[in-house]
């Protein structure tokens, strides 16, 4: 099992799905993934979301939608993320700090690098703890080492 399909089955696996492969991830972490039975889902880092998506097909009108598109391929926050900087090295993406993931400021400013693995674990244990939580609610964030 890769490092990335590990780190997704620890982070995320309170979801009830158990992933067998990341079939590809975005620039900016969000994976099209498929689980032990084969059914393909769609992982959102930023809303904290798994979608199950169904088989191949399904998964390939999904991908295939302009919103879908559009989000994968985030152009305008790729080319600022870029610009401010630099390229990913290997196995890096592009987020947010974590205090603006939680409050969706996507300004240019709030973007980082992070290790891919990393970014798994981040935001499946912050969609974990923040999943029952109303939009809007106020939240505290204490850094634990």
């Amino acid at each position: 099992m890769s490092r990335e399909v590990n780190a997704l089955n620890t982070a995320w696996g309170w979801t009830g799905v158990e992933f067998a492969e990341i079939v590809a991830h975005s620039l900016m972490g969000h994976m099209l993934v498929t689980d032990r039975a084969g059914a393909f889902h769609y992982v959102d880092p930023e809303l904290g979301m798994v979608t199950l998506l169904g088989d191949e097909a399904a998964a390939r009108d999904h991908m295939a939608q302009d919103e879908t598109q559009a989000i994968w391929r985030a152009d305008a926050l790729i080319d600022a993320a870029t610009k401010r900087l630099g390229f990913n090295a290997l196995g890096e993406v592009y987020s947010l700090t974590l205090p603006a993931l939680i409050a969706g400021d996507y300004a240019p400013e709030n973007l980082i690098k992070i290790d891919f693995v990393k970014l798994i674990y981040l935001t499946g244990d912050l969609a974990r703890q923040t999943r029952d939580l109303p939009d809007g609610a106020a939240v505290q964030l204490k850094v634990i080492d």
